[in-house]
């Protein structure tokens, strides 16, 4: 089941108009509407607020595989995480993340893009850049990473990042536990 069917369907049994729902997340009806039909996808905050609105994990909502453990994901099924206020965009390497201790993704920072602030949270990251230049903060320590740097840090300290190159960064990211 999709995304988009998972909240309409969450929403339905808990007896919740569109209305209701939007209330609650803080858009308009129409809004959740589009996500319901497939027609918008919802950042990650939107998506944050509407599991919580529907008293699911976000996770759960992302997942669109059956409930065994799927070896094999092509690049046709991975799911598109959108980053709220930006153009930086993420693709789940897995299918589902329900059961798993690590969130793994393909990350794209366009040029010109960063984090939209420090963040801090429980765990720990790793990185590895495939491509560009990505300015990675990490407390007080300050680097600008290139293809083939790598970075590690506990999720705790404040960190943020910005691509200060001409083409996009694209870096294999890997987050412990989840946070979707």
């Amino acid at each position: 089941m999709k995304m988009s069917e998972k909240i309409k369907s969450h929403r339905k049994k808990l007896g919740l108009t569109l209305k209701a729902l939007a209330e609650k997340v803080g858009c308009t009806d129409a809004y959740i509407s589009q996500i319901e039909t497939g027609k918008a996808v919802p950042s990650i905050s939107v998506l944050k607020k509407i599991a919580q609105a529907l008293d699911v994990q976000v996770r759960d909502l992302l997942s669109d595989e059956p409930a065994s453990d799927k070896i094999f994901l092509t690049k046709e099924e991975r799911t598109q995480i959108i980053y709220p206020g930006s153009h930086i965009y993420a693709e789940l390497l897995v299918g589902k993340i329900s059961n798993k201790a690590m969130e793994p993704l393909y990350k794209v920072v366009p040029v010109g893009c960063d984090s939209n602030g420090e963040h801090r949270h429980v765990g720990e990251e790793f990185g590895y850049i495939l491509k560009g230049k990505l300015e990675l903060r990490v407390g007080e320590q300050v680097k600008i990473l290139g293809p083939g740097d790598s970075f590690y840090f506990t999720s705790s300290q404040p960190h943020s990042y910005k691509n200060v190159g001409d083409v996009d960064v694209e870096a294999i990211w890997i987050v412990s536990p989840p946070v979707l």
